[in-house]
């Protein structure tokens, strides 16, 4: 297998990334449609595959047209949320229910305006799916204490996975929810979350053993006046309270850092397993494929995290195009691709089909979902 290949070199795009910055301001941030579109354009047209790259064809209009009309309807829910009683709640409920139209909208839209070798990716996802997933999915996830979390990361992924097409050519990636178990415990990530939310409940449990204690034992002092009894339940229950305040707030700044770095690692392992699951067969000819591989390594995958993010802040921000450039380089170093079959007559058979199909355009830019 081969890796991508990323030609992009930080001092050549320290020009367009610190032009984009000058013209943003300038514009009073209206540019930044523009430079989202030449920064995408400059990553694209340098990743290559088999010495041909991708091409992004989005234009800073579409962007920018996505933006307003999301700036519009944020300020129409913010205004109604402040002179309409109870709109709070409605303004919820709608956010709520239009994310996957607006998740599914975005998908179709970043994957439509990218092609290799003219020929344009895809997304098939629907609302009920995408609402299941990728909204009620995180929300289940967190009311299950973390147990259901690989669960539902498992049908996020191959959902993600198989509802991406390269022009009438669907991928496919079948993984099974065990696999996503075994690497929630490998990462890490599932003990300690059973840990976090295990502290969480004994500490509430043991708070309201104490208050019932405090009841118990005043009702005993029956020659205790009201305001004596008063008295010796604020200080109990402050005094209480105020120390399991303390521990629970070390104990929060202690897991929580934890928490993101074992579920950070889980995502690698995750990402992983879901490449070397996924294959793109063509539509008409079984016998032309592409299969996929992914070695991101979760040490040097954090170290250039972390070096990063303290690298950048250093230099004021200077060194921002390498940082960009460097974690990308890594990214496409890392994913692996063999093209079983003749790619010529895979690209061939794309065109007639997409031919004889037509191409449906997206117009909406918005949320990013990546994976």
């Amino acid at each position: 297998m081969k890796g991508i290949e990323f030609k992009g070199k930080a001092m050549e795009y320290f020009g367009i990334w610190l032009a984009n910055i000058l013209l943003t301001v300038v514009t009073i941030g209206i540019f930044s449609a523009w430079a989202k579109v030449r920064r995408l354009k400059y990553f694209y047209n340098n990743t290559n595959i088999l010495e041909n790259s991708f091409a992004y064809h989005a234009t800073g209009w579409q962007i920018l047209k996505g933006r307003i009309i999301a700036l519009v309807a944020i300020l129409i829910l913010g205004a109604g949320s402040a002179y309409i009683p109870g709109f709070s709640f409605i303004s919820f409920l709608i956010i709520f229910f239009l994310l996957p139209f607006i998740i599914n909208s975005s998908l179709k839209f970043n994957a439509r305006m990218i092609s290799y070798r003219n020929i344009r990716f895809n997304w098939y996802g629907n609302y009920k799916q995408t609402f299941l997933y990728f909204v009620l999915g995180p929300v289940i996830s967190f009311i299950s204490l973390g147990f259901l979390h690989p669960f539902f990361t498992k049908y996020y992924y191959t959902y993600y996975a198989n509802n991406h097409s390269y022009g009438t050519s669907r991928f496919s990636a079948e993984t099974t929810v065990k696999k996503y178990y075994l690497d929630s415990i490998k990462s890490g990530f599932l003990p300690v979350l059973i840990i976090f939310y295990s502290i969480i409940i004994y500490t509430i449990w043991d708070i309201a053993s104490l208050m019932v204690w405090d009841v118990d034992y005043i009702d005993s002092m029956w020659i205790s006046s009201g305001s004596e009894i008063e008295r010796i339940i604020s200080y109990n229950l402050n005094y209480n309270l105020g120390n399991y305040s303390n521990s629970f707030s070390n104990l929060l700044f202690i897991l929580i850092p934890i928490i993101f770095l074992t579920n950070f690692i889980y995502r690698i392992f995750a990402r992983n397993m879901l490449l070397r699951a996924m294959i793109l067969n063509n539509s008409n000819n079984k016998e032309i494929s592409a299969n996929f591989d992914s070695k991101l390594n979760p040490a040097t995958y954090l170290w250039i995290i972390i070096s990063n993010a303290i690298i950048v802040p250093i230099t004021l921000g200077l060194m921002s195009p390498w940082a960009q450039i460097r974690f990308y380089k890594y990214l496409s170093h890392s994913t692996k691709i063999e093209i079983v079959g003749d790619l010529n007559l895979f690209l061939d058979t794309e065109k007639k089909n997409l031919s004889s199909l037509g191409e449906e355009y997206a117009e909406m830019e918005g949320i990013e979902v990546n994976i």
